[in-house]
């Protein structure tokens, strides 16, 4: 399972309110999050867990707020929806902004666990 491309599947179907995407797209939409796996361990017959950083990016800080509030709800609904996955805690969301082009941005971290 790609955890990466499994998530932004499920954020594109869970009407977020912005696209998801591996990447910061070139033609950076007004709204949009990106979603990237930065560690997590294997376990035991294929389990994983999955640490993700899912940026949400909008025009205004609030509105940047707004889309990471909606990224937290669709990551905790994902297990009763995505198989394989068994569970995603959101252990931390923050605020911070891209250096090169200003865009407000919110980080929402959370472990996906997955069979």
């Amino acid at each position: 399972m790609d955890i990466e491309e499994t998530i932004i599947d499920h954020l594109n179907g869970s009407g977020v309110g912005a696209t998801a995407y591996p990447d910061v797209p070139r033609k950076r939409p007004a709204a949009f999050v990106v979603v990237e796996r930065v560690g997590g361990p294997r376990g035991e017959g294929g389990t994983f867990a999955a640490m993700l950083d899912i940026q949400c990016w909008a025009a205004t800080r609030s509105a940047a707020a707004a889309l990471a509030l909606r990224v937290e709800d669709a990551m905790t609904a994902m297990p009763a929806s995505v198989a394989d996955v068994t569970g995603v805690d959101v252990t931390s969301t923050f605020r911070d902004r891209d250096l090169e082009s200003g865009t407000p941005r919110y980080h929402v971290v959370c472990t996906c666990y997955c069979n």
